[in-house]
């Protein structure tokens, strides 16, 4: 089989014709993929923001969709953990590498931008595994990206709630320039090998750089259309 045969091929859970850099590859990929219910940062990750969801949430009707939210954050963790099984891998214990999930949810505002640019990440990078060449993973692809979308798309209409007030708005145009920058570093760095390899082998569709872009073409002008002053996309910026 010829490489570019091997990379045009669907395999499932326990081909013995799976190639040895693919394997790696998607090993890696789901190792350093945050949702993982094996992963007990993971877990501590959860119960925050449960707490912040049910604490912080201004009217009881919202609760229901938070629940929902998180209900499918849980059974996402489960479902990584179990293709990780699939391919030999077992419990995981790696720390939260992404800062953005380490940042201070301390208002409503912060738990809005977490949802609406944090969870937005997932729809470019994190979840968008419709192609991908492992059929585990391609057969709950277009579900995992629902969801995500879901979450982003709560996320944002949260704060358009919280921008319909001054106050909400002058806070919105505060935290801006803590969560732009986080979410945007969430892509990791243009230079990365593991990037291109990743495209290489149909794992994502495009690089760190170019899924960046698209996500800042596509989200800055949601973010203005609420009257929130984005800044550029170089400020305070971690990984270029």
């Amino acid at each position: 089989m010829t490489v570019v045969e091997a990379q045009r091929r669907v395999y499932r859970e326990g081909d013995p014709d799976m190639p040895e850099e693919f394997h790696t590859l998607l090993v890696r990929m789901l190792t350093h993929h945050l949702e993982n219910s094996t992963n007990p940062h993971y877990t501590a990750l959860l119960n925050k923001l449960w707490d912040r969801c049910m604490t912080l949430c201004p009217t009881e009707r919202l609760k229901t969709t938070f629940a929902k939210l998180m209900a499918q954050e849980v059974e996402h963790g489960v479902i990584t953990a179990r293709i990780l099984d699939g391919l030999g891998v077992g419990p995981v214990d790696a720390p939260i590498k992404q800062y953005l999930f380490h940042l201070p949810i301390d208002t409503f505002c912060d738990l809005a931008y977490f949802n609406g640019l944090g969870d937005r990440v997932g729809c470019y990078i994190g979840e968008t595994w419709e192609g991908v060449p492992y059929e585990p993973l391609l057969s709950v692809a277009e579900r995992l990206h629902k969801d995500e979308v879901f979450h982003a798309t709560f996320g944002l209409s949260n704060l358009k709630r919280i921008c319909a007030t001054p106050e909400g708005l002058a806070e919105a145009n505060e935290k801006i320039h803590i969560w732009w920058p986080a979410a945007l570093d969430m892509f990791g760095r243009s230079d990365s090998d593991f990037s291109d390899a990743y495209v290489r082998w149909g794992l994502r569709t495009k690089n760190n750089e170019d899924l960046r872009r698209e996500y800042i073409a596509d989200t800055r002008p949601m973010l203005e259309a609420l009257g929130i002053t984005v800044p550029a996309d170089t400020a305070n910026r971690r990984y270029l």
